[in-house]
């Protein structure tokens, strides 16, 4: 049985981080994937989704300024979008692979499962180590509905070569709203079907109820309190049926009814290690609550908010207690997050039900800013902020912006948040004019 330092399962930022920092600090380090090396961000998430919504975002743009300076139509030619995104991700997986290599991690490809506290199975070779690292990431939630293997996940629109004429999300998260505006660009009909009452149930409810109200404007049809029952086929085509009976048809049906941590096949049970549906239990050095060797980071963590960043940070983690055990811990004081929907609808620190919850008594300021020059001369359909203030100290403690700008102007709350800035700090500074960072002053 060969022996490491630590093995470290999944390839993704977390993974990646914690196999190259270990590694460089001296460790013995093997690295393991069941897919090809690069994980959800670079292949299959963010990055690919930022280059189809950029090519989105400037057929939206030219759309809205028709007769304010701009004439002719930009068409978003779909199938050379996606050749143009697998130039951003077709070599990922052998670049990884090489640069592990090259910093001394050895590369194992596989399926791994663990039997016993300390060894893994890889494939048929076992493997044994004083610590292992997970970094599995995250999956499509299963539907738990018939047919539902029909239905696209978000790795399969962005590789679809068409979409059809009509395309169905199902849920009403993150993902429907990103990928919706997406297909509408690319000229297909859009209806998202939401289960709940309201959608992006975690953002700010008043400016995720403006996002759909625009997006209804732009001829996407939202559905809330549409629960889905059954996928079929209709002749080469889908229909949806959701729980009223109501039939809708669509030639793609795309799965944005949330993730959960890929821990299937891994026997955690037999490591000893516990987990429960949001990931592993860990404390706050990331160390698994049930078994010392085991640390987990990212998506795959129960600690913390399944956004890259956040893996990272995690990771970074793992490696200063696996080198130094107890030195340190995760407790981010603001991360933000962003919904790359058209306009962008971005989070960070508390909302404000969550500051009521807590008993702080605070500032709610609500700006509609659909009308305020920064967007018209965009030609955004609607933007808006809310920004949450302590009296008397004047922290700010919360702040969600919907707007062209809104995933940069976003970094500038987290960090005043997490310099304890006031809302006077901010009004007081010089900003560079007319900038969407300008808007802040006017915002608090």
């Amino acid at each position: 049985m060969e022996r490491f330092d630590v093995i470290v399962i999944g390839t993704g930022v977390a993974g990646q981080t914690a196999a190259g920092e270990l590694a460089a600090a001296g460790k013995r380090v093997a690295v393991v994937d069941k897919r090809e090396f690069g994980g959800t961000c670079a292949l299959r998430g963010c990055e690919p989704k930022k280059v189809l919504f950029t090519a989105a975002e400037v057929a939206e743009r030219a759309a809205a300024q028709a007769g304010n300076g701009l004439s002719g139509a930009v068409r978003l030619d779909w199938q050379s979008l996606i050749a143009f995104k697998r130039t951003f991700t077709d070599s990922v997986p052998q670049a990884i692979e090489q640069w592990l290599t090259a910093s001394g991690v050895a590369t194992l490809h596989g399926p791994a499962r663990f039997i016993s506290e300390a060894a893994l199975d890889v494939d048929g070779r076992q493997y044994a180590a004083e610590h292992f690292v997970i970094a599995t990431g995250a999956v499509s939630r299963d539907l738990g509905i018939p047919g539902a293997e029909q239905v696209t996940d978000s790795e399969g629109f962005m590789a679809a070569e068409t979409l059809g004429d009509r395309v169905a999300f199902i849920g009403g998260g993150y993902i429907s709203f990103e990928f919706a505006h997406m297909a509408a660009a690319a000229g297909a009909r859009v209806v998202v079907l939401h289960r709940g009452a309201r959608v992006l149930e975690g953002f700010d409810p008043d400016l995720a109820e403006m996002l759909a109200r625009s997006y209804r404007d732009a001829g996407v049809e939202i559905r809330t309190g549409a629960l889905v029952s059954e996928i079929r086929s209709a002749g080469g085509a889908l229909e949806i049926v959701c729980g009223d009976g109501d039939i809708v048809a669509c030639d793609m049906a795309v799965h944005g009814a949330g993730r959960v941590p890929d821990l299937e096949g891994l026997d955690l049970e037999a490591a000893g290690v516990a987990y429960g549906p949001r990931g592993i239990d860990t404390d706050s050095s990331m160390r698994s609550a049930t078994n010392p060797r085991v640390y987990a980071a990212g998506d795959a963590a129960a600690l913390g908010i399944p956004l890259t960043p956040v893996g990272i940070a995690q990771a970074r983690v793992v490696v200063a207690n696996i080198l130094k055990p107890d030195s340190t811990t995760f407790s981010p004081v603001a991360t933000p997050s962003v919904v790359f929907s058209d306009p962008p609808l971005a989070s960070v620190g508390l909302t404000e039900e969550q500051a009521r919850e807590r008993g702080l008594d605070v500032d709610v300021k609500l700006a509609d800013t659909t009308e305020w020059a920064s967007s018209r001369r965009v030609g955004q359909r609607a933007s808006g902020a809310k920004t949450i203030v302590e009296r008397g100290s004047g922290r700010i403690v919360g702040a969600h912006l919907l707007g062209h700008g809104a995933e940069e102007v976003i970094n500038v709350f987290a960090a005043a948040i997490a310099g304890g800035l006031t809302a006077s700090d901010l009004k007081g500074a010089l900003w560079a004019y007319p900038t969407a960072s300008s808007d802040i002053v006017y915002l608090l």
